[in-house]
């Protein structure tokens, strides 16, 4: 590979190997001009206002933060390096949903919702808005930016002892800690309301707060998934602060994952202790009393969805139903009807893809001046779908 050094005025010089130099004192200083970063309204409680729609916005720093360095859904990392920040674009689809958010903080429905729609039509980028106005807003956000990582097989998992069961104490630690970090304040702010029991020799008594408790499985990563459902248990059933409960690539709670057991049988979702603690809250099986259960589906890895719930999601036919990667599915969906709401997500209006491009020009991603004649045409090309639009500004890249 090729490999540019820029060092003060001194000539540029591309290095090739690592014999071969040449000179690059002509080349243009355009290219390698560092990436702009235009002045953003940041997104939060205060700002998601009807007037900002078809405006981009930077995400909440302080959310990102708290989520972890890096841990961005889908493709929207790459898209933030190459914007020099997170930002997203501000639309109606946003804003009622952030109007619904609002609604369902003073009562929680008694059903999940789920984004839905092929891909590239923004789920991630609108679950992650979403996750982060609510932590403005004094929710407790507990968000999953990539739940496909808990069944891919990629993190460590160890059999419990005396059930069925798979333990990822590394992944529910993680959890926690994003909780913590992202909602601390809202956790001191709610009792515990009676003893909770962590194992044999630990207890924390009705005074404590969530926020003790989620300490404790931090301090003890040993603990971290009993403290999960403890935590999961008494916000869902407490009125004084709402819960966000957002989980993306949600399918991937009902499929089969990448794990074996112990006989080198494929382990399905539900038997690991994570998902299985996610599980009803999108089953209908648990409620929130105030709050929102929502989560986004994934196209991208069919690996991680299952044939049944892809035919009744009903996605596009441009996505083929059938599970390359597995003979069959061993955890059926259930047949009767979906236990969660479906939320569909369309295409972007024309004047939504100006709105986008006009910002990619801003951040010399387009180096050309941006008319809406070229957006519409830009728009037709891509079918209204953000992330063709995105792909087809940047195919020369």
């Amino acid at each position: 590979s090729t490999a540019f050094m820029k060092k003060g005025d001194r000539e540029k010089r591309v290095r090739s190997g690592t014999t071969t130099s040449v000179n690059m004192a002509s080349a243009n200083p355009l290219y390698y001009a560092a990436v702009p970063k235009p002045q953003l309204v940041t997104l939060d409680a205060k700002t998601a206002k009807e007037s900002h729609i078809d405006t981009v916005m930077e995400i909440d720093s302080r959310f990102l933060d708290g989520i972890g360095s890096g841990c961005y859904p889908g493709y929207l990392g790459n898209d933030f390096k190459l914007f020099g920040k997170p930002a997203l674009l501000y639309r109606k689809f946003t804003h009622d949903l952030l109007d619904q958010i609002a609604k369902n903080a003073k009562q929680a429905p008694k059903r999940a919702s789920v984004l839905n729609g092929r891909d590239g039509a923004g789920k991630s980028a609108e679950l992650l808005k979403a996750a982060s106005v609510a932590a403005s807003s004094g929710h407790i956000v507990i968000y999953a930016h990539s739940a496909v990582t808990w069944v891919n097989s990629s993190r460590p998992y160890a059999p419990q002892s005396g059930t069925n069961m798979f333990t990822q104490p590394e992944l529910a630690t993680e959890l926690l800690r994003s909780v913590s970090l992202v909602s601390g304040n809202a956790l001191a702010r709610v009792p515990l309301g009676k003893e909770i029991a962590l194992g044999k020799k630990k207890s924390l008594d009705a005074t404590k707060t969530l926020a003790d408790l989620v300490n404790v499985g931090l301090q003890t990563p040993s603990l971290a998934h009993i403290v999960l459902e403890n935590l999961l248990e008494v916000a869902s059933t407490q009125t004084k602060v709402p819960v966000l409960l957002a989980i993306d690539e949600v399918n991937s709670l009902w499929c089969n994952t990448l794990y074996r057991d112990q006989s080198d049988n494929i382990l399905p979702a539900n038997r690991l202790r994570l998902i299985n603690t996610m599980l009803p809250f999108f089953e209908g099986k648990q409620t929130l009393a105030k709050g929102w259960v929502l989560g986004a589906s994934s196209y991208s890895d069919l690996r991680f969805m299952p044939k049944d719930l892809n035919k009744r999601l009903n996605p596009p036919a441009m996505i083929p139903l059938a599970n390359a990667e597995l003979s069959k599915d061993l955890v059926a969906f259930p047949p009767t009807e979906l236990p969660f709401d479906v939320i569909p997500m369309g295409t972007i209006s024309a004047i939504e893809t100006w709105a986008l491009m006009h910002f990619y020009h801003r951040t010399k991603v387009i180096a050309s001046p941006i008319t809406k004649a070229i957006a519409g045409k830009r728009w037709l090309a891509a079918s209204g779908n953000p992330r063709r639009i995105f792909a087809g500004v940047t195919s020369y890249f």
